[in-house]
């Protein structure tokens, strides 16, 4: 088969600036080459990266694009432009996959075969704009659930396929070196909880005795830029300040976007805690699932997205965010692991269990799987 796949306008490849979708990309685009796939991944120029070239057997195209704006409106003219851009410089392909905005609109379908859209975050509306792609990937059960309401016609096309990853996080499990860490990834935005992590962290006296607290620090790495997702230089001031405030052992790393220097803070850290708040913008997070396969134990809000991989009790806890005393409740949870490490030990080893579902070999399998059986429909028509 030929497979494209077209990254979103902001995010290069390699993925230098991070992005959980782009990661994906390039771990799937690797499995497709290894099965004996021709692949090309069309993404942003930047740098001084070749418009286009070849590297470990995939061919990539670079096109002209921009960075994110903090205005929704100039990011979606961002996006169109991009898209007409990728149009028309497209190689032919039997199948392209996207998340891309408006491109499901503007391919050609002569040159990009089955057009598959894959669906990475949660669909705010947006889903009539599709009734041209042949599949919609949804990453999750609550992602295709909102597609099948938001566009009921476009039902049959929904398939749940997860997003996949790199065996390198499994390799990196093991409870050798782990430290009193409580550790967030993810990026430093309002949506994704940080503030009531802060506040559950200093309430954790109220819920543990202060032998079994001692020692215990709070890591939060991720970009705070505007430009990569986050609220900004004065957001993540406020953040500081609130640490500071409440007096607790806090660190604010900043980004890392190596993969075995991210690998290495999962494997430090005991606890890892994603407390999104985003009822309407999660899909599937990949923080928690490299969290889970490099063997912390993993708290998750209560989000439905994650029921995809977090079993509350067994695999993981869950807290509940939405009422007024989601402060209380995440401090509940962390005490329950905090002061018993045979817990924390027995949910660590369920949660790398249950992200093994999520090798990139099994991902990769699924979809390619799915591609055949889109390209075999054709045929039979």
């Amino acid at each position: 088969m030929r497979i494209s796949i077209v990254i979103g306008p902001f995010y290069p490849i390699p993925p230098v600036r991070g992005g959980a979708v782009e990661k994906v990309h390039v771990l799937l685009a690797g499995a497709y080459r290894d099965a004996g796939h021709e692949v090309t991944i069309v993404s942003r120029r930047y740098a001084d990266f070749p418009n286009d070239d070849v590297v470990d057997g995939i061919r990539h195209l670079r096109i002209a694009s921009s960075d994110r704006s903090s205005n929704l409106f100039v990011n979606l003219i961002l996006d169109l432009i991009y898209s007409l851009r990728v149009a028309a410089a497209l190689p032919p392909a039997d199948i392209t996959i996207t998340n891309g905005f408006f491109l499901p609109l503007v391919l050609r379908r002569r040159r990009a075969g089955k057009i598959y859209v894959h669906i990475g975050r949660y669909p705010k509306g947006q889903m009539p704009l599709y009734w041209r792609a042949d599949r919609l990937q949804a990453v999750s059960k609550v992602v295709g659930g909102a597609v099948a309401r938001q566009a009921p016609w476009l039902a049959p096309k929904v398939r749940i396929i997860g997003n996949a990853l790199a065996d390198a996080f499994f390799a990196a499990g093991g409870d050798g070196g782990r430290q009193r860490v409580v550790l967030y990834v993810g990026r430093i935005a309002r949506e994704k909880g940080i503030e009531l992590l802060l506040c559950a962290f200093a309430a954790l006296p109220a819920h543990a005795a202060p032998d079994a607290l001692a020692g215990w620090i709070l890591r939060i790495i991720g970009p705070h830029a505007v430009a990569q997702g986050g609220d900004g230089d004065e957001y993540l001031a406020r953040l500081r300040a609130l640490a500071t405030q409440r007096g607790i052992l806090c660190e604010f790393i900043g980004p890392i976007f190596d993969e075995q220097a991210l690998i290495a803070e999962y494997r430090r850290a005991a606890v890892f805690v994603y407390p999104s708040l985003a009822d309407t913008g999660e899909a599937l997070p990949l923080a928690p699932l490299e969290a889970m396969a490099a063997g912390c134990a993993v708290i998750v809000s209560g989000l439905q997205c994650f029921d995809d991989y977090v079993e509350d009790g067994v695999s993981g806890l869950q807290f509940d965010h939405r009422g007024g005393d989601a402060v209380a409740h995440l401090a509940a949870k962390l005490a329950l692991l905090i002061a018993a490490p045979e817990r924390l030990q027995k949910i660590a080893a369920a949660g790398r269990r249950a992200a093994a579902n999520f090798r990139v070999s099994a991902i990769a399998g699924r979809m390619l799987d799915d591609f055949r059986f889109l390209l075999s429909d054709e045929r039979r028509q």
